[in-house]
């Protein structure tokens, strides 16, 4: 071995039959200065004692591939150029504070704890099918990528570290019988986090995949598994990521607690959820007071969740893009909603598919305070969500729906959109007087259509000229004093029904013929005040209805 280091050739001890090397000789090589700049090169050795390289500075490289370790090795505060252990086997390896330009332990395997506390890595770390019980990383420092595709590990701690390029964790099977299994709260990544096709569980207390306060520019994670047996399977809360966050391609998160967990999180551009999202006991998904830069895409194939809240529970939430929500099945098998949208605003597009949700056997809904700028694309189908799939009266979805309607010029559904709030408040609210109400919805369309008033209001005059009429028949009419005989003419007698139902204009000035004091008078006389009655009533409510007085919010 010494010969070997000396001319920084490989030593390949894999087909020997004496293979051991002792932990100490290494040691004292590194510590000699007569190794080769190549560094010292070993394989497939059988290292015999405990290697500890505490403390040690050394400009020479150490490359142990394929070799299998009796004891722990050791490596706090130590400092070189490189450290290769590809395919080797340890009880454990304890490498905090370790500095090094390159680490990589590449398909090794590892007993025990893979201990990298606040470890810096001048390049990159590789530990592509490495197995680890745990990977412990806590202010890890690496300042371009870790590569740990394939990784098995019974958990991995990397809070408060700082990444410079991706951390890629493609492939991953990550299970934790007793806690948490993915930490990395308060990570700092330069590139993308990937968990494309992982396996994370956590089978105890704690979240699988707990991101919070972490920052980076995307989160992948396309067919990624997550459990969790006692909290979320994932959680962003207070996040920052400056491209997509990807959630597709067979996603597959279950909890106990809330599925996936984005509160006060920051994405710079868009939220793509495709998959299937599970809580046994509590919400599936919960976005809240979360910015999302481009548009928020829903299209899990199926959604369940065990709730007092809302299945999917959106609130708060400022989306820069569109809001796309095609969710195939969503169940809350508790007492809550299926969708909660309040607060939230959507800058462009909003599509809920109201109509394929509507066709659940249960389906409820609270879009208080959501705004958005364009007019739904079925708002009949949108009318019906606030009526019958909402657990109660909500002015502000009318409201608003009304003056996107408006806004784009369509005046005739926006007032069709204000007169089905009033039926609804009249049916769930507290409209005051429930007659009255209804009485002026009949009437005046609540003040939305006042041309009824006025209809009322003609019909009133065709029934008084049927009265005057009548009365003329029966000699119920005669000359207004000191008038002419002929004064009762057809044109004074419209004149005298005009009078009647129409108390607000007197047509004739001073009556030419007016109701006699016989038996048909009186009779008509007595008519004639219900004809005056219902003039009354219906000029007032066309005057109010034309002034808006009657209209309510």
């Amino acid at each position: 071995m010494t010969r070997a280091a000396e001319a920084g050739e490989v030593l390949d001890l894999s087909r020997r039959g004496n293979n051991v090397v002792r932990a100490e000789a290494i040691r004292d090589l590194l510590r000699s200065g007569e190794v080769d700049p190549r560094g010292l090169k070993v394989t497939g050795a059988r290292i015999t004692g405990a290697l500890n390289l505490d403390f040690i500075s050394t400009s020479t490289a150490l490359q142990l591939d394929n070799c299998l370790f009796e004891e722990p090795a050791s490596l706090h505060d130590t400092d070189l150029p490189a450290l290769s252990l590809d395919g080797s086997t340890l009880p454990e390896l304890n490498a905090e504070n370790l500095r090094t330009r390159y680490l990589t332990m590449e398909n090794a395997r590892c007993a025990g704890i893979i201990d990298l506390q606040n470890a810096h890595v001048d390049g990159s770390l590789l530990l592509s099918g490495a197995t680890a019980r745990p990977l412990f990383g806590t202010g890890l420092r690496v300042s371009r990528s870790m590569e740990a595709d394939g990784l098995y590990a019974s958990r991995v701690w990397l809070d408060g570290c700082e990444i410079g390029g991706d951390v890629n964790l493609s492939d991953a099977v990550i299970v934790n019988e007793t806690g948490l299994a993915f930490f990395a709260v308060n990570a700092k990544i330069g590139g993308d986090l990937t968990l494309n096709r992982a396996f994370v569980k956590a089978s105890g207390e704690g979240p699988a995949v707990n991101l919070i306060d972490a920052t980076g520019h995307g989160l992948h994670m396309k067919g990624a598994v997550l459990r969790s047996a006692g909290s979320w399977a994932l959680c962003l809360d207070g996040a920052h990521f400056t491209q997509e966050v990807r959630l597709n391609e067979g996603f597959d998160a279950r909890s106990t607690g809330e599925t996936i967990h984005v509160v006060d999180t920051r994405i710079g551009a868009g939220f793509i959820l495709d998959g299937s999202v599970r809580s046994r006991e509590s919400q599936a998904i919960v976005l809240h007071r979360t910015e999302v830069g481009a548009a928020i895409t829903i299209k899990a194939t199926e959604i369940e969740a065990t709730s007092r809240r809302a299945a999917v529970d959106i609130e708060d939430a400022v989306v820069n893009g569109e809001l796309v929500f095609e969710a195939k099945k969503l169940v809350n098998h508790g007492s809550g909603y299926e969708l909660e949208l309040s607060g939230t605003k959507v800058r462009n597009v909003l599509h809920l598919n109201e109509s394929k949700l509507m066709q659940a056997d249960v389906f409820t809904v609270t879009v208080d305070g959501l705004t958005y700028p364009n007019p739904p694309v079925d708002t009949d189908a949108w009318l019906r969500m606030l009526r019958d799939h909402t657990f109660g009266y909500e002015a502000q979805p009318y409201q608003h729906l009304a003056a996107v309607h408006r806004a784009a010029g369509h005046e005739h559904t926006a007032r069709k959109v204000l007169i089905a709030q009033q039926r609804d408040l009249r049916r769930r609210g507290d409209p005051g007087n429930k007659l009255w109400h209804w009485f002026l919805g009949v009437t005046l369309g609540y003040g939305y259509k006042p041309s009824r008033a006025v209809a009322g209001l003609l019909v009133t005059f065709l029934l008084a000229i049927g009265l005057v009429w009548t009365a003329g028949q029966f000699g119920g009419l005669t000359p207004a004093k000191d008038r002419p005989a002929d004064s009762c003419s057809p044109v004074n007698r419209i004149s005298l029904a005009a009078d009647l139902a129409i108390p607000l204009v007197k047509l004739g000035g001073t009556p030419r013929c007016e109701l006699a004091n016989g038996a048909a008078g009186q009779w008509a006389t007595g008519a004639g005040w219900a004809v005056q009655i219902l003039g009354w009533s219906f000029a007032t409510l066309s005057v109010a209805g034309f002034t808006g007085l009657v209209r309510k919010t």
